[in-house]
């Protein structure tokens, strides 16, 4: 049974404050990928192309990164990944 607001400290308000943060910091992430990838398939410059793809992958490291901090503090989503990843 999870607990009520009223009945978290601070210090477990701040986790979830932070796991918040966290999730949509992820969810940023994921769109810029998403809009990324999109306009790679409209630009025409090689190099530009290449930079993009460049940036694309560095975007899928930072969800990567972000999946495994959300696990390390969040032990009921670790859980649910665990099957997952």
């Amino acid at each position: 049974m999870s607990q009520s607001y009223e009945e978290l400290s601070d210090e477990q308000l701040d986790m979830q404050d932070d796991l918040e943060m966290l999730r949509d910091i992820l969810a940023y992430e994921l769109q810029a990928i998403n809009q990324y990838e999109e306009h790679l398939l409209y630009l025409e410059n090689g190099a530009a192309a290449s930079a993009v793809q460049h940036i694309i992958e560095q975007e899928k490291e930072h969800v990567a990164e972000l999946l495994k901090l959300i696990q390390t503090l969040d032990p009921v989503q670790a859980e649910k990944l665990k099957g997952i990843l």
